[in-house]
């Protein structure tokens, strides 16, 4: 196969824009949820939580995210998906400053909600886009968003850490966020129309940058007159994507859940030596993320798929036969590694089966079945047997990965060398 490069489509000055656009959704919608996770011993504290109501209020957020997320496929049948985008993630921040401002469960709860559904909404209409974008862009950058998303994560964290260290109250922490991040996500967003979904052809043909703001209006103004109330999208090649989604979420959910516990109580690590498990998985998906896009624009998306998938069973393999703590380290840090190009390219797949961007959001939803099963499964599988054993559940998922790996490479390069239409 001969790879796609730049050279062969017109990169538009709107497509460089909608590009940076999205580079600042992905970080806003990456910072937020993070923010939000690393704080949460202080809402605990603040509202005098029991353990158990804190699991509750963590699992209900990416319960209303999935259910917002597959509803977001019917919405962007009716309302364009950059509208949705724009409004979803200043409510998804407006949000978490309110949960900052809370003072009371019944203000806590309202907040939560609204926080847990526009996220959702948020997950799936960015990845439309970002899909959306690398078919017009004609390679591979799909990757390069979620490089920036893990990158805010970790921004997340240190951030949380010096506020709590200092003693900040969660207000001024998310509503510094707030501040910051809403006029900039409202300055850029109308650039998100040059990666409007299913208008790929109409700015992608133009020979400058203003003719192609000119048919990007275009080709809104016939999408919004012509398109049909609603489209029929097939379930079945989305299941095969979801599975793989799936697979890679449950695998991300039991490192960032259950690493440190596994490191500390069966290896018997230190707490401080624990603590870095999901702290080198997320380095090392970090790491990769921003290589990715090159490696699959030198060597294909078929080639650099399955040596990830390789490279993450690999590292689960060391997880569970690890004897030392280094081991397991090291195993955690090989599967972040491998993980890193799996959910942005199984998108990629999802934006093949159709061009409304329905299939993404429909496969966006099994991201929260694995992150859900992840955190749920593993605790009480170790209970009954041992975590070695409950691990073996991530290692037969990253079997599943590698076995469907090919096929979904093999979605994205049959549409990269079919003609595109205008």
């Amino acid at each position: 196969m001969t790879n796609i490069t730049s050279t062969d489509t017109h990169i538009t000055a709107g497509m460089r824009r909608a590009r940076i656009a999205l580079f600042i959704v992905f970080f806003a919608q990456g910072l937020g949820f993070g923010s939000l996770f690393a704080r949460l011993p202080t809402i605990k504290a603040t509202f005098e939580f029991s353990d158990s109501t804190l699991a509750l209020m963590t699992l209900a957020l990416p319960l209303m995210a999935g259910v917002a997320t597959l509803v977001t496929g019917s919405i962007v049948q009716r309302v364009h998906s950059d509208t949705l985008l724009r409004w979803a993630i200043v409510a998804n921040l407006t949000a978490l400053a309110l949960i900052g401002f809370a003072d009371s469960f019944a203000l806590l709860v309202p907040a939560w909600i609204v926080m847990g559904i526009a996220f959702g909404m948020v997950d799936a209409t960015m990845n439309m886009k970002a899909v959306s974008l690398q078919q017009r862009y004609k390679r591979s950058i799909v990757v390069g968003f979620y490089a920036i998303y893990s990158a805010a994560g970790i921004v997340a964290s240190l951030a949380a850490a010096f506020t709590a260290q200092a003693g900040l109250p969660l207000w001024v922490f998310f509503g510094a966020e707030f501040i910051v991040l809403v006029p900039l996500l409202l300055w850029s967003g109308r650039s998100l129309v040059h990666a409007r979904v299913g208008a790929a052809g109409a700015a992608g043909a133009a020979g400058s940058a203003g003719a192609a703001g000119a048919a990007g209006a275009t080709g809104v103004a016939r999408s919004a007159a012509g398109a049909p109330a609603r489209v029929r999208v097939p379930w079945l090649p989305v299941l095969s994507i979801g599975l793989v989604l799936t697979s890679a979420y449950f695998i991300e959910s039991s490192a960032s859940s259950w690493g440190s516990v596994y490191v500390h109580d069966t290896l018997a690590a230190p707490e401080s030596v624990a603590a870095l498990a999901y702290g080198g998985y997320s380095a090392a998906m970090l790491i990769g993320r921003l290589s990715a896009d090159w490696l699959i624009r030198a060597f294909g998306a078929k080639r650099v798929i399955q040596v990830c998938a390789l490279i993450a069973l690999a590292g689960m393999l060391a997880v569970v036969f690890a004897t030392a703590p280094w081991m397991a380290l090291v195993g955690f840090a090989l599967a972040g590694g491998g993980l890193c190009v799996i959910a942005p390219l199984a998108f990629a797949a999802a934006g093949t089966i159709d061009d409304t961007g329905v299939a993404v959001a429909r496969a966006n939803t099994f991201t929260y079945v694995g992150f859900l099963l992840g955190a749920a499964l593993i605790g009480p599988i170790a209970d009954l047997s041992s975590m070695r054993i409950a691990y073996m559940i991530s290692v037969a998922l990253a079997v599943v990965i590698l076995f469907l790996a090919r096929g979904l490479a093999s979605r994205i390069e049959g549409a990269e060398q079919s003609p595109q239409t205008a």
